[in-house]
């Protein structure tokens, strides 16, 4: 259970702080990547560089699309609760007479949940949602900057190949 081997560095240096704003939710930036192995209760060691300080923070995870994955949901979008707060006020401000906007609400909201980490580290994902990404033995953690994701190894690797040329061209517009 513990981070592979090319985990050297991983969320070294000042970040993001995707928890500002929140007293005791300060810790760097999501980076690197991390595989862990899933128990038979759906538990997965969190990587230690993105453990929070306060032991009694709730990340909230979401089950989000991906065109390349071949089924409904293909990772666990993981978010500390003041990002989620954002994200619902963004989407409350909508106009009630929005269809996109209440289509939006309830794919967002119907797949999301507040979990907070064992007192091991372990994150403890509801069975329901590990099955509708398909882990089984291996989870990949994805580091996101002010968020994490959570997937299966092999759909990972095939919506990466999938999003190649986009990411490439991001990094031409980003520099």
């Amino acid at each position: 259970m513990s981070d592979s081997a090319t985990n050297q560095g991983a969320g070294a240096g000042p970040g993001g702080n995707p928890g500002s704003g929140s007293p005791g939710l300060e810790w760097n930036s999501f980076t690197w990547h991390h595989t862990h192995k899933l128990d038979g209760q759906k538990r997965v060691a969190f990587p230690a560089p993105w453990r929070p300080k306060e032991s009694s923070v709730e990340f909230m995870l979401i089950l989000w699309p991906h065109p390349a994955a071949g089924r409904k949901h293909a990772f666990i979008l993981g978010m500390v609760p003041e990002r989620f707060r954002r994200l619902q006020d963004k989407l409350a401000s909508g106009a009630y007479g929005d269809d996109r906007n209440w289509a939006l609400k309830r794919r967002l909201f119907s797949n999301s949940i507040a979990m907070p980490l064992d007192p091991a580290g372990r994150l403890c994902l509801p069975p329901d949602m590990a099955d509708a990404i398909g882990l089984q033995k291996d989870v990949f953690f994805s580091g996101g900057g002010a968020d994490f994701e959570v997937w299966d190894p092999e759909t990972f690797r095939r919506c990466e190949q999938a999003e190649e040329s986009l990411a490439t061209e991001g990094l031409r517009t980003l520099i």
